[in-house]
């Protein structure tokens, strides 16, 4: 690759350093709250889209339950005690409450301040163009020989 200044790092840096900048971010923004950015995905999930058993939950965010992440079921135990999502025992599957609905809404208000300082001076096409790259840097990892 040419043309690009000397300082730059390698991508990884970046992209390790961004993750651990994004859960700095949320922890300060919703520890006041005593949530993690884990139970913000959890009740954003089951109140944007709908009721989901622990199964579709844990296959939805395991890309972001890193080693030494609180579990989806210490945060499905907390939203629970917090009334802001039921389980119907039967089916297994949770949905967000009237409660959690509302808690959704003024959380969500963190969340929009949190990815307001990330995409400061960015366009939306420039997060596009990242974020295309990036999908694409993932798919050809995926499959290359390595990957089986």
């Amino acid at each position: 690759m040419t043309g690009h200044p000397a300082q730059l790092k390698p991508i990884g840096f970046y992209l390790k350093h961004l993750d651990a900048l994004i859960n700095r971010e949320f922890h300060e923004a919703l520890s006041d709250r005593d949530l993690t950015r884990r139970h913000w995905q959890v009740l954003h999930n089951l109140t944007a889209y709908g009721p989901h058993d622990a199964a579709t939950l844990t296959d939805k965010l395991r890309p972001f339950w890193g080693e030494g992440a609180v579990t989806l079921e210490a945060v499905i135990t907390d939203l629970e005690a917090r009334g802001w999502i039921a389980c119907d025992a039967p089916s297994g599957t949770f949905t967000a409450t009237t409660e959690g609905n509302r808690a959704h809404t003024e959380v969500e208000a963190l969340v929009r301040a949190t990815r307001g300082r990330l995409m400061a001076g960015l366009t939306d096409d420039e997060y596009l163009g990242t974020v295309s790259v990036l999908a694409r840097m993932c798919d050809n990892l995926e499959a290359s020989p390595a990957a089986h």
